[in-house]
């Protein structure tokens, strides 16, 4: 997996988003099913993950890039450099 729960906590704070916010970006019915996917319980499907992209002013297709690139996992994503 290249992007992790800590990649989307990380984009949420970043943008001054609460768990609720991101579930409804990401058309989940509940918080819980977001807190889940930071806790890397579940992930957002590609169709998710871009919506919630987009609904915090990131380029996708540069998060995306970061994620893939990075040299280990646990390293923390640099996700100002993905803003639009």
């Amino acid at each position: 997996m290249y992007i992790n729960g800590a990649d989307l906590r990380k984009m949420r704070l970043d943008a001054g988003l609460t768990t609720v916010k991101m579930a409804k970006l990401a058309n989940v019915k509940t918080r819980k099913t977001y807190e889940n996917w930071e806790k890397n319980i579940g992930a957002p499907s590609m169709n998710q993950f871009i919506a919630m992209c987009v609904g915090c002013n990131y380029n996708s297709s540069k998060f995306v890039k970061l994620a893939v690139d990075r040299q280990d996992n646990t390293e923390t994503l640099n996700v100002t450099a993905a803003r639009r």
